[in-house]
């Protein structure tokens, strides 16, 4: 539970360096009883409940839009927290076996079994890395900068590595044991936000004023907007504030509206795609908006995306992007390529499809690339988008869904990681918050309140310097395999003589 609550929007992120510590007092004292793997497993799996229930808790607090059967948000948040646990079990269970083949302490195996199990649950069609330990640090600014150097796998293993320190002060030990864990535990903690501060104060300052953009935060309510009958008032307002924004001064370079910002066929609609055309020829500021799109594939049937493009003041619309990482049941039912009946469920999902590649929008301020909503938690999408030429980030979303709870802040967090992993600043704009601009370090440099219509508009920060992680990828997932790899080939017999000697 006190993981859990280090996930929830309180300055509480400190409760994830001791979070693991109860579970690794019980799992060492099951392995010194000769505990089997199926009772590592319950343990662990106990752990995992109770962290998700706290920290999924808003399943059941979405609004009535994102789900046809409102009664199915209770068992689907006892679901979806019964399901993340069993990644809990498969921790407890690697950790305690690598322990007993390689002899090493509990506090060497734990975190890159931990790390590597958190991997393999942010991978696939089912991939989640939503409530990475990582995750929990992004109001730490200074020892965010690890991201830089290796994702946001990391911070996890940095916040892993305190636990377990945490917990061998904590440990019967050897004369001297604790006194070197209490050392180790603030030699990790000062060193990481020593470097991080050293980094922040040796960031390049904009040598020449940026652009300017402006988000547009429209706070259209979900029953609205998919109805169908408030198309023409729901593109009224985004047009009335975009209207604003542009006759500001300095002027935006560009305009930036959410997610399917107007719950319409924005491009295909011929009234209200001339609508957005004329106020960009009018006002003379490209519109890069979020809309619902579609096509016809090379078998004739109809495909559509949830999708994102600009329409020029010149009267053309730019390369459309398409999705590339749909919401496993919110977007599309997983798994229909093995199952095709699985699409003809109807849980009130969208039934997208996918996308395929990076699409880079020119602008003032260089090329960007845009990710759609859920796509912002995953570091891989950023880091290809940027090693493919996006010198800034724009994250368009609509989290109307997930109402004031846990949720709207919780992937807006994970949004910032993004930038420090790459070096880029990022532009978030959402349909009723959290709406966002981001520099390069992770600074939230200006924000709109939510669920208010509203305009952020500021300039763009510049971008940082290229990155380690943007460089090399996620080494330290490698690292944490390969670790246990060598744990887990070690001879038993180097584990009783390891034993003897002790």
């Amino acid at each position: 539970m006190l993981l859990g609550v280090a996930f929830l929007p309180v300055p509480l992120g400190f409760l994830a360096w001791i979070g693991y510590v109860p579970l690794l007092i019980a799992l060492d004292r099951r392995l010194a009883a000769g505990a089997s793997l199926r009772a590592l497993f319950g343990l662990g799996y106990v752990f995992g409940l109770a962290f998700y229930l706290v920290g999924v808790h808003w399943i059941a607090l979405l609004s009535p839009v994102a789900i046809t059967a409102p009664w199915l948000k209770w068992p689907a948040w006892l679901l979806a927290a019964g399901y993340l646990a069993l990644y809990g079990g498969a921790t407890a269970v690697l950790a305690g076996w690598a322990t007993r083949r390689s002899g090493w302490s509990l506090a060497a195996t734990f975190p890159p079994a931990a790390l590597l199990v958190e991997e393999l649950r942010a991978s696939g069609e089912l991939g989640f890395p939503w409530f990475q330990p990582g995750y929990s640090q992004h109001a730490y600014v200074a020892p965010l900068q690890l991201a830089g150097l290796g994702s946001v796998s990391l911070v996890t293993l940095w916040v892993l590595i305190l636990n377990a320190l945490a917990w061998r002060t904590l440990a019967p030990a050897a004369p001297g044991g604790r006194l070197r864990a209490a050392l180790g535990l603030t030699l990790a903690l000062a060193l990481p936000w020593a470097w991080g501060m050293q980094v922040l104060r040796a960031a390049p300052q904009a040598e020449t004023p940026r652009p300017v953009v402006a988000l547009v935060q429209g706070n259209i309510p979900g029953e609205i907007k998919w109805s169908g009958r408030h198309q023409r008032a729901v593109l009224g307002r985004f047009l009335t504030l975009s209207d604003s924004a542009a006759s500001a001064e300095p002027k935006p370079a560009l305009l930036i509206w959410p997610e399917t910002a107007t719950g319409s066929y924005l491009r295909r609609q011929i009234d209200q795609s001339l609508a957005v055309v004329d106020l960009a020829a009018r006002t003379g500021v490209p519109v890069f908006a979020g809309f619902a799109d579609a096509e016809w594939d090379s078998a004739g049937r109809e495909r559509h995306y949830n999708a994102a493009g600009t329409f020029l003041p010149t009267g053309r619309i730019g390369e459309v992007y398409a999705k590339r990482h749909l919401v496993p049941f919110g977007e599309r039912i997983p798994f229909q390529r093995l199952v095709p009946a699985l699409g003809r469920m109807d849980f009130g999902q969208a039934e997208w499809a996918s996308g395929s590649r990076t699409v880079l929008v020119p602008s003032a301020a260089g090329p960007f690339s845009c990710l759609i909503c859920f796509e912002a938690i995953f570091p891989d999408l950023a880091r290809s988008d940027v090693r493919a030429g996006a010198r800034w980030l724009v994250n368009i979303t609509n989290d109307e869904w997930f109402g004031n709870s846990a949720a709207l802040y919780q992937h807006a967090a994970m949004a910032v990681f993004r930038t420090v992993e790459n070096g880029v600043p990022m532009a978030r704009c959402a349909n009723t918050g959290l709406t966002l601009l981001i520099d390069s370090y992770g600074r939230v440099v200006g924000r709109l309140p939510v669920f208010r219509p509203a305009v952020l508009e500021d300039r763009l920060p510049p971008p940082g310097r290229p990155t380690f992680y943007g460089r090399f990828g996620d080494w330290p997932g490698v690292l944490a395999a390969l670790g246990l790899l060598i744990a887990l080939l070690r001879p038993r017999g180097a584990h009783r003589a390891s034993g003897a000697a002790r």
